[in-house]
């Protein structure tokens, strides 16, 4: 299946991560914590030493391995949580804001998520944001695909509005199953680029 997921990969995205400084769409399947602490803090520290303000949704124990990261990087996480370089909130609480029922209301995500670039570009509007999100992660782990297929669509939908590039993170374990590579096209098919599988995971079939 591994190497399904590698052509999907080749044929949908363009090889990853978006440069600091441009806007875009990507995706990163992980299937170790280290893997994805690695890449997020790559993509996120990336974007600080550009210049960039970052917005960050994710769980409570991934945030803190984030501020880990950044802080070994040298980069002050106090000065990152004032509000002004950057906003980090909950990805479960965030998702309830603009659910309803199994699907995202699009208007409610984008005054939810939207008044949160509002907030942090707050007449900057020239900048774009470096963000990283796995509110998509969390519906697929619960069951609902379909709902985070839409969100996907919402946060494309959003970039007419503003300026971003966005880093997505989904434990390849949603995709272990049957119909699991189709699942897997979809989501790439809403991405610009894609992070490349783990090197450990190579050889796996």
């Amino acid at each position: 299946m591994h190497q399904q997921f590698e052509r999907v990969l080749a044929e949908t995205c363009r090889k990853g991560p978006t440069r600091p400084g441009i806007a875009g769409h990507d995706v990163h399947f992980y299937r170790t914590e280290e893997s994805l602490t690695r890449n997020v803090v790559d993509f996120l520290a990336a974007g600080v030493a550009a210049g960039q303000p970052i917005v960050v949704f994710a769980t409570q124990p991934h945030r803190r391995r984030f501020e880990v990261g950044l802080r070994e990087r040298g980069l002050d996480t106090d000065e990152l949580y004032s509000g002004r370089l950057a906003v980090w909130l909950d990805a479960r609480e965030t998702l309830a804001a603009f659910m309803e029922g199994n699907l995202p209301s699009g208007e409610l995500f984008t005054a939810t998520v939207g008044s949160v670039f509002e907030r942090i570009l707050n007449k900057r509007s020239y900048l774009i944001i470096r963000g990283y999100g796995e509110m998509v992660d969390l519906l697929f782990q619960d069951g609902n695909a379909a709902g985070a297929i839409a969100l996907e669509q919402l946060w494309n939908d959003l970039a007419d509005r503003y300026a971003y590039s966005l880093l997505c993170g989904y434990s390849v374990d949603n995709f272990m199953n049957e119909g699991g590579v189709e699942g897997f096209r979809r989501v790439c098919t809403h991405h610009t680029h894609a992070l490349p599988l783990e090197e450990a995971e190579q050889g796996v079939a």
